[in-house]
């Protein structure tokens, strides 16, 4: 008999976790990509890309972004740290790792969409 090929354990970069957060508390907010650029004197791609979880953050930028959202840094990395326990709890990998199979982050990222969907 032919072995089944198995689906990828579901994976998801903590990078995208925090870009969720920021996403939910600009829409939260009404705010555009570009304004939240404007503090990061970045272009409004650029940022997206770090919505997206694509981009890493520094930790001046994660400041300007947090000051502008009416946050302090440490609560935008606690909401990602809870969605990332809410996720491992549901068996999803959270990495470190940008470079993870595609597919894996896929069915991580809706996993996630569904917890955020529950809130």
């Amino acid at each position: 008999m032919p072995a089944t090929a198995r689906p990828p354990k579901p994976t998801i970069p903590y990078t995208a976790l925090v870009g969720q957060v920021l996403l939910r508390h600009r829409g939260r907010l009404g705010l555009q990509q570009s304004e939240l650029a404007e503090a990061l004197n970045a272009s409004q791609p650029a940022y997206s890309r770090i919505e997206q979880g694509d981009t890493t953050l520094s930790i001046s930028q994660l400041r300007a972004i947090a000051h502008r959202l009416g946050m302090r840094p440490g609560e935008i990395l606690r909401e990602a740290d809870s969605l990332a326990d809410q996720l491992r709890a549901q068996g999803v990998d959270v990495t470190g790792e940008k470079g993870v199979n595609p597919a894996a982050i896929m069915i991580g990222l809706g996993i996630l969409a569904a917890l955020l969907a529950s809130k």
